[in-house]
């Protein structure tokens, strides 16, 4: 984890944590910690669970974002391994989540 994270500023550092854990302020973890009447995602209609993996991959209103992300790291994107075991992938990573301003409430601008 150092490796990966011991550069990192602390904000940073958080994000990372949290998004390597599931204890990101996401309604999937909102829900469990009962902050959240809903784990699923506001923005997709049905079921769709908001976890990590969705908002990174999977929820059409970051869809813009993502494909700037893709342009970036090419097809590894597609995998949440990678998107958080690279050093070279988490400049890529931190600017979608800012550019998404979905963390924004919690850590402001990223």
């Amino acid at each position: 984890f150092l490796k990966l994270a011991g550069h990192l500023r602390k904000k940073h550092m958080a994000i990372y944590m949290q998004l390597c854990t599931g204890h990101v302020p996401l309604n999937k973890h909102l829900h469990c910690i009962r902050k959240s009447i809903t784990a699923s995602c506001l923005q997709c209609e049905g079921d769709q669970m908001e976890t990590v993996h969705h908002y990174l991959f999977d929820c059409p209103r970051y869809d813009r974002e993502r494909h700037v992300l893709q342009q970036k790291l090419g097809h590894n994107t597609l995998s949440t391994a990678h998107l958080l075991s690279e050093k070279t992938a988490q400049q890529a990573l931190f600017r979608f989540i800012d550019s998404t301003k979905c963390l924004h409430a919690t850590f402001g601008d990223i």
